[in-house]
């Protein structure tokens, strides 16, 4: 029931409606399609554990009316790390190498408002976050390769932004908290997006995630994630 009621009551994107008047080179548009690469570091305070590796996702935006959005994403990477502490996998002593399989999505939508006396857009979201991993391929010593069971991190996401509208350029951040089933912590977000062509947009976004665990640990996994791709709006 939690999770039916984020999602019918989520918002979110990170673009203005109204796109029926906009020019081509202004980013107001009724729905955006972005495809974009990932490259995510990884850090765990305890465990010395720090991957790093690349991915890919897709974000989907749609205005239903000029002030309110739903949107979604999924992104997928494969981390990987050499010659890191086997016990901190719960694998005996020595050294291991081994590989870790992200996954996440996310779904939710929001409330955006325009200032009338300034190129800008100030928006709030809520999104229901689904997060798994898994570490795959761990070899220690040279000995046989493991895959360890698949976790599931599962919650909602709280943010806060802003973003402009000024024709030719647009920047866009926010600051937020994921609670988590198992972790939880703030989530920052920046990106900057150019004109490629008409409808279509270079952009580039950093996010960084500071999670500890949630029954009261020390543990913290610090992540960060660049995006670099293209967003068309229709």
């Amino acid at each position: 029931m939690k999770k039916l009621l984020l999602l019918g009551t989520a918002a979110g994107a990170l673009c203005a409606a109204n796109g029926a008047q906009a020019s081509p080179w202004i980013y107001q548009p009724h729905a955006n399609l972005a495809l974009y690469g990932s490259y995510m570091d990884q850090n765990n305070n305890q465990s010395g554990l720090n991957p790093g590796g690349g991915g890919g996702g897709v974000q989907l935006g749609l205005s239903l009316t000029p002030n309110f959005f739903v949107s979604g994403s999924y992104q997928y990477n494969y981390l990987s790390e050499s010659n890191a502490p086997a016990a901190a996998l719960g694998l005996g002593g020595g050294q291991v190498s081994y590989g870790e399989k992200i996954d996440q999505g996310r779904v939710g939508g929001g409330l955006v408002m325009h200032v009338p006396t300034a190129p800008l857009d100030v928006f709030g979201k809520i999104e229901y976050v689904h997060y798994d991993y898994q570490t795959v391929h761990a070899t220690t010593d040279g000995g046989s390769s493991t895959n360890l069971d698949r976790t599931n991190d599962d919650g909602a996401g709280y943010h806060v932004g802003l973003q402009t509208r000024i024709p030719g350029f647009s920047v866009y951040g926010s600051v937020g908290y994921l609670d988590l089933s198992k972790s939880e912590g703030p989530e920052f977000n920046i990106g900057v997006m150019v004109p490629m062509a008409p409808y279509t947009w270079g952009f580039v976004e950093y996010r960084y995630d500071d999670l500890h665990n949630s029954y009261g640990f020390s543990d913290r996994t610090q992540t960060d994630d660049v995006h670099a791709g293209v967003r068309m709006s229709f």
